[in-house]
Order: C-alpha cells, then sequence, then structure tokens
C-alpha cells in the first residue's frame, strides 16, 4: 500500500508542480510539489541511517536556512527546478552507473537474480547490457534538460520535465522489453510484473540486511 501511494505520489506531484509554474508567479506550492517527492525519499534515507540524528540536525538547519532565504531563491524558482529535475535523473544515472564498476554486480543483475538465481552468462551479460543503457538513459535526460532550459522558454522545459520525462522512460522499459524477447532465451525471460516482483524481492532483501546491519 506503502509502495503504491508513494508511486502515485511520484507521479501526480510533477504534473501538478507543472500545472503550478505555469503561472506567472510561482510560489511554495509549486515548490513544495516539486521537491516533495524528493524530499520525502531523503527524510526515508535519513531514517534508516546509522547517523539519521545528525544528519537530521544538518537537515533541520538546511531547511531553516533556506526558509530565511525564500525571498532569494523564489526568485530565481527556474534554477530550483532545474536542480531537482536534472538532479534526480543524475542521481538515478549514477545509481546504475556506480554497480558497473570492477568488483560490482549490475544493478539490473541484481534485480533479475531475485527471478533467476542460477543466470547463465548470456542473461548476465544482457543485465549488464541494460544496466549501462539505463546509465547513458539517466545522463542523455540529465543533459538534454540542461539543454532545454538553457534554450527555451521555462514554460517548454516545464512541459519536457513533467510530461515528456515520464512517457519517456515508459517508453524505455516498453524498448528494453522487446529487446529482452529477442535476445533473452525463452526459459530466462520474465514478464513486466515478475520483473516488479523480483525489484520487490530485491528491495525486501536489502532491507532487512540493513535492519540486521543495525
Amino acid at each position: 500500500m506503502l509502495r503504491t501511494l508513494a508511486t502515485a505520489a511520484c507521479i501526480a506531484c510533477p504534473l501538478l508542480a507543472y500545472a503550478a509554474g505555469g503561472r506567472a508567479q510561482p510560489g511554495l506550492p509549486a515548490v513544495a510539489l516539486t521537491w516533495g517527492p524528493l524530499a520525502l525519499l531523503g527524510a526515508w534515507w535519513i531514517w534508516r541511517s546509522r547517523l539519521r540524528a545528525w544528519l537530521g540536525l544538518l537537515a533541520a538547519l538546511l531547511l531553516l536556512g533556506l526558509w530565511q532565504e525564500r525571498a532569494l531563491w523564489l526568485g530565481h524558482l527556474g534554477v530550483a527546478y532545474l536542480l531537482e529535475h536534472a538532479g534526480s535523473l543524475s542521481l538515478l544515472g549514477l545509481m546504475f552507473g556506480g554497480t558497473l564498476r570492477r568488483g560490482q554486480v549490475p544493478l539490473v543483475t541484481r534485480f533479475a537474480a531475485g527471478a533467476h538465481p542460477a543466470m547463465s552468462a548470456s542473461l548476465r551479460a544482457y543485465t549488464r547490457g541494460v544496466t549501462v543503457a539505463w546509465t547513458g538513459f539517466f545522463g542523455a535526460m540529465a543533459c538534454t534538460s540542461a539543454l532545454v532550459f538553457a534554450l527555451r522558454p521555462l514554460r517548454d522545459w516545464a512541459l519536457f520535465a513533467s510530461v515528456w520525462t515520464p512517457a519517456l522512460v515508459v517508453l524505455m522499459f516498453v524498448a528494453e522489453y522487446a529487446a529482452r524477447m529477442v535476445l533473452v532465451a525463452p526459459a530466462e525471460r520474465s514478464g513486466p510484473w515478475e520483473a516488479v516482483r523480483a525489484y520487490l524481492r530485491y528491495t525486501a532483501t536489502r532491507d532487512g540486511a540493513g535492519e540486521a546491519r543495525q
């Protein structure tokens, strides 16, 4: 239930922020809608950290500073929107790309292992390639976001960030699924729902390991 609500919020908030950002003088409501999901994710990460007391204090000081200087940054909301959008895409790219280092297991390989514990060499190679593809996709999207912001009116960039970005992510999933049907042996293929279940098993296992370490 919580995962469903979080997913719905992440889809709805950018669209609401786009609507709010289209006003002549967007203010705190638009900022809250834009940064809300990312702020909640950061709060969840802080809560799960061993250093949550210190990190929570730093986050509170940061929020206090932003509130004190709200008149300054509210005058440059376009930059704030760009940092949130391009920054989120960059973090996703780093999350995927960081697992491509020597000695690391590619992120998509970790997901696939939930459905296929005994993976063939060809499936490992494929899932590594998908991890590379997602890394490049998020990097390209972050660069495109910056270029559109620099070269086009803010309204056009808001359309790209709030409408085209999720549409392209869905298209990327569809393209990967089509490639999987061609390149992966039938016995090792996973349908969309199986892939989601494998991801949930992976996150549940990771969460459980994190709690055990704490």
